[in-house]
């Protein structure tokens, strides 16, 4: 057994050359077979960090399994093995630990083989791991470059994909080389139109090849063209289908089912008939929802044959009601039958996507607790406190405590219920993990009975978070110079970066059509006014990827309609060549926004930060440390 552990180990062969490190047991690994890997996180953000947990995405064909894999482990260094099922083309691994992601620029996977060779499918999902599912599961760079020659490995091993994949592999041609991609795609067009008896799916790629040029009045033309030939056709019924999901107001919504399924005769005693109708139930069902027209929401739901399904619809409904503290009635009667279709869907069969019926049972009980948390809310709401914390109680309990958000109502309806020793020890417990808040506080006011002052009392509690999320900030931290840029603001004035070294500088790329954006504006807000009159702290916010030909006043009109942000708004300048790109935003290589750059005194870059974290509290909390970091660690410590 020692021998065979020992073979093993000497099998492992490296995935990549990053500081950390995952080895795979098999340099040629098959579907269907027993696959071992170990990860080193020896330089990474997970260096320090215990509960580190492993999330394996696997491709099967064009389906996704997701495995949750349990490791072991041995000195610094943690173990874990998994079954890919058969067809299995892709394995991503992602390793995080207690909501911090581990990032690899190379990023962590394996392709799967058969006779000696990554299969065709194998070699498309690698060309996708690099247009971005390895950025958003690992932190692995977009390597256009890597995902054409991806492509054309798949291409070589299955000829018959070329086609299937044609628009994604010219998209990648065109991005790397416009002139000659352009060619290319004019060339592929050319040849297709020479394509004896021109089938729909053929002018569909013509229109899809256009769409990679961003030629409209072709695509238009050949559109037409394609409706007017196939008028029951895959083309025409998509553009009924998006009619349905585009029209906002509900009873049209139904009108323009009901002419779908005449236009396209569609006989719902067919199976396949039926699924495709019921496609839109939950789309119009919520459409009802959004006019509080309850008994034709549950008409639209209750068409759906899944639980799970109908649960997720009765409780995006139901929390709707919770928030705005309206409708209560009916809310809470279809929420509390969320929860009985949840108990009910663990009796019935696992769903193929999950790994194993531990793993079912698992997200059904984290769905439970989602949605005993919309039902407690409603209780409360309704004066029926004791019913309210029974179920919030199951609510945190199931989740493990791990919803800020509902840990401040747990607390909440401990205090409603007196239950006095409870509160403090909660809310103690949350405000040291970092979720304290002002409605955690003024809970633990009222109950507090200590001899110490209250602020100094809670003081210390915060001051222990604070510690842990240093140390947490402190391994993200990075040191790089900043790309200098002197931009205009919305006023004409010049604002040069170069300018503002001595202070610590928040720069936030942002565009009025990013909705994750928007959203993090009140945050954004909440932090420019506790900054405004810190002399060494300066936020920039640079609009970008705004491609509209009257940019300037798109911008303006949103200012102008969002008085309460004082933003001090850049304009990221277009690129000269390539008027889809910009300048500022390019040298900063920024591949999603929002993102946000803490600059030091220095002109250097501290962090960067991905994404909304999902409320204004939150928002501030990071840039406080982030902030107090990058001015120093004298500063941080206080």
């Amino acid at each position: 057994m020692k021998k065979l552990v020992l073979l093993m180990l000497l099998a492992f062969s490296m995935l990549n050359s990053f500081a950390q490190i995952v080895k795979f047991s098999s340099t040629t690994p098959e579907a269907g077979q027993p696959l071992s890997f170990s990860y080193d996180p020896m330089g990474g953000k997970l260096e320090r960090l215990a509960n580190v947990k492993c999330d394996v995405y696997t491709y099967i064909n064009n389906k996704f399994k997701l495995i949750t894999v349990p490791l072991t482990k041995e000195g610094s260094t943690y173990k874990g093995s998994f079954t890919p099922v058969d067809s299995t083309a892709i394995a991503v691994l992602a390793f995080s630990a207690d909501g911090t992601k581990d990032e690899n620029p190379n990023g962590y996977y394996t392709l799967f083989y058969k006779d000696g060779k990554p299969t065709a499918m194998a070699y498309y999902w690698e060309s996708q791991f690099y247009v971005g599912m390895g950025k958003a599961y690992s932190g692995a760079n977009i390597d256009n470059a890597k995902a054409l020659v991806a492509f054309e490995n798949a291409f070589k091993a299955d000829p018959k994909m070329r086609y299937t994949y044609l628009d994604r592999y010219m998209a990648l041609k065109y991005s790397l080389d416009k002139v000659d991609g352009e060619k290319m795609i004019k060339n592929e067009i050319a040849l297709l139109n020479k394509t004896s008896n021109l089938k729909e799916a053929d002018m569909m790629k013509i229109s899809s090849l256009y769409g990679v040029l961003r030629k409209k009045s072709a695509i238009d033309s050949v559109n037409s063209i394609i409706k007017a030939k196939y008028p029951k056709g895959v083309y025409a019924y998509g553009q009924a289908a998006n009619a349905i999901f585009n029209e906002k107001d509900a009873a049209k919504k139904e009108e323009k089912l009901s002419a779908l399924i005449k236009d396209f005769e569609l006989d719902l005693q067919k199976k396949a008939d039926a699924v495709k109708v019921s496609n839109f139930y939950l789309n119009i069902a919520n459409a009802y929802g959004l006019a509080k027209n309850n008994a034709k929401f549950e008409e639209f739901t209750n068409k759906l044959d899944n639980k799970l399904s109908v649960a997720s619809a009765y409780n995006t409904y139901a929390w709707a009601g919770a928030e705005n503290k309206e409708n209560l009635e009916f809310a809470a009667m279809i929420s509390k039958k969320s929860l009985d279709l949840i108990e009910a869907a663990k009796n019935d069969p696992m769903p193929e996507y999950y790994n194993s019926k531990e793993e079912y049972l698992k997200g059904l009980e984290s769905s439970y607790a989602s949605y005993a948390d919309t039902y407690a809310v409603l209780l409360d709401h309704m004066g029926k406190s004791a019913e309210a914390l029974k179920f919030q109680e199951e609510a945190v309990n199931k989740n493990n405590f791990s919803s800020a958000d509902m840990n401040v109502r747990y607390v909440s309806f401990l205090a409603k219920m007196g239950q006095k020793d409870k509160v403090v020890t909660f809310a103690e417990r949350f405000i040291k993990d970092g979720q304290g808040n002002d409605a955690l506080k003024a809970d633990l006011k009222s109950v507090y009975a200590g001899t110490v002052p209250f602020d100094t009392y809670y003081a210390g509690l915060e001051r222990i978070a604070i510690e842990k999320e240093r140390a947490k900030f402190m391994k993200e931290m990075i040191d790089m110079p900043a790309p200098k840029f002197t931009l205009a603001n919305l006023k004409g004035e010049t604002v040069s970066l170069e300018k503002l070294k001595g202070k610590v500088v928040i720069v936030d790329y942002w565009a009025t059509w990013c909705g994750p954006c928007i959203a993090s504006f009140p945050g954004m807000q909440k932090a420019v006014d506790k900054y405004k009159n810190d002399p060494n702290v300066v936020f920039l916010f640079v609009n970008t990827w705004q491609t509209e030909e009257n940019r300037e006043k798109l911008v303006k009109d949103w200012v102008v309609a969002n008085p309460n942000y004082t933003f001090n708004i850049l304009l990221d300048t277009k690129n000269a060549k390539d008027p889809s790109k910009f300048d500022v935003i390019e040298q900063y290589k920024v591949e999603g926004i929002p993102t946000k750059f803490i600059v030091d005194g220095n002109g250097n870059i501290r962090f960067k930060k991905v994404g909304f974290s999902g409320s204004a509290d939150i928002t501030v909390k990071e840039l406080d440390m982030m902030i107090a970091l990058a001015k120093g660690s004298k500063e941080a410590s206080k």
